[in-house]
Parts: structure tokens; C-alpha cells; sequence
């Protein structure tokens, strides 16, 4: 009985050994013909589509990229820099049951050529901005209370 048990105990060690060798293979990802090669942008939940697209347009100069319809009315807005295919984009998508405020999505960050100077812009503009790192880093909100970070990257030395 004793031997049948540790046969069985053992076919069971080998098994899950098996198991974790197989999963560790998974962990490296897909196969390389399938593998993501970058972040295309952000997605955010809004109430008010229409307003947000406005202000990322009017405050951030962002462009309509392409617009998808749902029984011909807009429901999602892709906005973009107006810089070519292949660059980063924040899709702008209607939904009236997300509760009202900021999303539970962390920041949205925009590389800008001089933080401070957008900042101090957008403070004309009426939009407050909260300094992380002078002359590198602030944040601002959207109407709808999403974080988004002005960055500039420090020269490299």
C-alpha cells in the first residue's frame, strides 16, 4: 500500500513540476509575432463627451482623430496631436453610468517641451496646476477631475 502511495505521490510531484515549468514559459510572454510593441495612449470614461473633447483641444491643442459612432451618434473620440499614425492617443469614451469625478486610472502623462511654461499657460486659461518637480513635472485635472502630468524630461548629462 505504501509503495502504491508514494508512486502516486510522486506522479502528482511530477506533474506539478511539469505545471510550474510550463508556466514559467508562459511568463515570458507571447510569441514574438504577437507581442504588443508599444503603448498606443490612454482610455477615460467621461460624462460629458462632447465638453471633454472640447477642452482637450482648447486647452491642450489635441485633434480629432477619428471618431466612433454607435447607431450614428459618437460614443468614443480619439484624440491625438495631429502627428502622424503610430504616435500616442487618449480615446475619449461616453459613459453616462461611471459616478461622477476623476477616474480610478492614475495619470495620463504628456511629454511637453517646457512643463512650467504650459503650466503657467494653462493658469491663464483657468486651469490650476500643482507643481511636482520645478520646471519638470505638474499636474493638472480635466473638467471631469482626471489627472494628467506636463512633463519634461531633464537634459540628459
Amino acid at each position: 500500500m505504501k509503495i502504491a502511495s508514494l508512486t502516486a505521490l510522486a506522479a502528482a510531484l511530477t506533474l506539478s513540476v511539469g505545471s510550474l515549468s510550463a508556466g514559467a514559459a508562459r511568463a515570458a510572454g507571447p510569441p514574438a509575432n504577437l507581442k504588443p510593441t508599444h503603448v498606443d495612449g490612454s482610455g477615460l470614461n467621461v460624462l460629458d463627451l462632447e465638453g471633454q473633447k472640447a477642452w482637450y483641444a482648447d486647452k491642450l491643442g489635441m485633434v480629432l482623430v477619428n471618431t466612433i459612432k454607435r447607431a450614428d451618434k459618437p460614443y468614443e473620440y480619439i484624440m491625438g496631436f495631429g502627428d502622424g499614425e503610430g504616435r500616442a492617443i487618449i480615446a475619449l469614451l461616453l459613459s453616462p453610468q461611471r459616478p461622477p469625478g476623476p477616474n480610478a486610472y492614475g495619470r495620463i502623462i504628456l511629454a511637453v517641451p517646457n512643463a512650467k511654461g504650459l503650466a503657467d499657460w494653462l493658469k491663464t486659461q483657468g486651469v490650476d496646476n500643482r507643481e511636482v518637480i520645478p520646471n519638470a513635472a505638474y499636474f493638472i485635472h480635466d473638467p471631469e477631475g482626471n489627472n494628467i502630468e506636463l512633463y519634461t524630461a531633464p537634459p540628459k548629462t
